[in-house]
């Protein structure tokens, strides 16, 4: 009864507010959302579009400030946003320790007398700075900075991007070239499909636009390994870089695009049986896109495979699932294959009214021979449906319902149920 009265009353919240936002819409929407505030207001079109190619192009990782400066004789633009993301949820079902990031693997047991719970939070509110030197030049130089209130379920700070742009260069903290944001449906949940790949990590890379259709990329992240030791091995230092790279075709001016990925990534673990360093190979393939089929609807989809490369994919991460110990061979570690499939949409229902929804499912498969417990993350599924209102370029409603569930290794089956409702302010 509690959980019901919750569900009824984050609802009654958010619908109480978009009759009264319905009223205020007889301003028509603007062609740009970005407004010139110092400088050349005509240049409002030129800015807006720099700026979208300089932010990340994951649909829920706004980047895109509404005010901006712009330099004289136009050849600088600067954006300084913040967005607010206030949100009231309910869980019921099994436990989800965070009130933002809704993660299949993180799902627990509920204790007695606590089958719900009623959260509010902020922690994905925001603040960026997207600026761009001489655009329109082969000298164009961009930067981009982001980062979160959050330090983990507390308030605190938290980058998630900062990285410069150059030549087709991209260096600096944030998402892997081997991930495809643009081929992620929008979720309010802000971890969003469990089985699709997205790792924060500083990386360099090179992107090349081969025509305007064709596009490729390679670069380099930062070395990371997630391994399970074991006896007889332990963890060490990682020394070298995995490489991503994709090759991408594109059409309808960017609205959509078909890629395909690859990843290649040298683990470093201990033998301490042989007194030496091992260096595994992981691998790991993608094709991702997005399809605007119809004026009003664009399908997503992405689908991952490899063999240690787990914690490339958003459910695994830090679960120790990139290899594990052989109980064979003693000192010897085995690479976990992992698989993730996504599929999503976006329905325009009106002007102003978005429909999305999205499945995806994660699964891991132990090789032979290979030493993992029963509570071990073996495979979950997620799903995720909202609906969208934009009130005006500023302010945004929202509800999603989410639905988690995981399996482990030893057969144990635990699941979550999420409804959230999201008020966005953005600057």
């Amino acid at each position: 009864m509690m959980m019901k009265k919750s569900v009824s009353t984050i609802l009654a919240v958010t619908f109480s507010v978009l009759p009264a936002t319905v009223a205020a819409q007889a301003v028509e929407d603007d062609e740009t959302i970005v407004t010139v505030i110092v400088g050349d207001d005509n240049a409002a079109v030129d800015v807006q579009d720099e700026f979208v190619k300089n932010a990340p192009k994951r649909k829920s990782d706004n980047g895109l400030p509404r005010f901006a400066i712009v330099g004289k004789d136009n050849k600088f633009y600067l954006g300084i946003g913040a967005q607010f993301l206030g949100e009231g949820l309910v869980d019921f079902g099994g436990e989800m320790p965070s009130p933002y990031n809704f993660v299949p693997s993180a799902i627990t047991p509920a204790t007695p007398g606590n089958g719900s719970s009623l959260r509010f939070t902020a922690l994905t509110s925001s603040f960026y700075i997207n600026a761009v030197a001489l655009p329109g030049t082969k000298d164009k130089v961009g930067l981009f900075f982001k980062a979160q209130i959050n330090d983990g379920n507390d308030y605190g700070f938290n980058v998630s991007h900062f990285y410069v742009t150059y030549r087709g260069f991209q260096i600096g903290y944030t998402s892997s070239l081997f991930a495809d944001g643009a081929a992620m449906p929008f979720t309010i949940d802000a971890q969003g499909p469990n089985g699709s790949a997205n790792m924060s990590v500083f990386t360099a890379g090179y992107i090349h636009e081969f025509s305007s259709s064709i596009t490729g990329a390679i670069g380099i992240d930062a070395p990371t390994a997630d391994i399970t030791a074991g006896d007889g091995t332990s963890t060490v230092n990682q020394r070298i870089p995995a490489v991503p790279l994709y090759l991408q075709y594109g059409w309808d001016g960017g609205a959509s695009h078909i890629r395909l990925s690859g990843l290649v990534r040298p683990m470093q673990y201990r033998d301490v049986v042989a007194g030496k360093n091992r260096t595994p190979v992981g691998w790991g393939v993608q094709l991702s896109g997005l399809a605007k089929v119809l004026p009003a609807l664009t399908l997503y989809y992405d689908a991952t495979y490899g063999h240690g490369v787990a914690d490339y994919l958003q459910d695994n991460t830090g679960m120790g699932l990139d290899a594990l110990p052989d109980a064979d061979r003693d000192g010897r570690c085995r690479l976990m294959k992992s698989m993730g499939l996504t599929a999503g949409m976006s329905i325009g229902l009106t002007d102003r009214l978005v429909f999305n929804g999205a499945y995806s499912h994660v699964t891991n498969w132990a090789p032979s021979g290979a030493v993992t417990d029963d509570s071990r993350y073996r495979y979950g599924d997620y799903v995720a449906a909202n609906l969208i209102y934009t009130v005006n370029k500023i302010v945004g409603v929202g509800v999603e319902y989410d639905y988690g569930h995981r399996k482990s290794f030893g057969g144990e089956g635990l699941h979550v149920n999420r409804v959230q409702a999201q008020l966005s302010v953005t600057f």
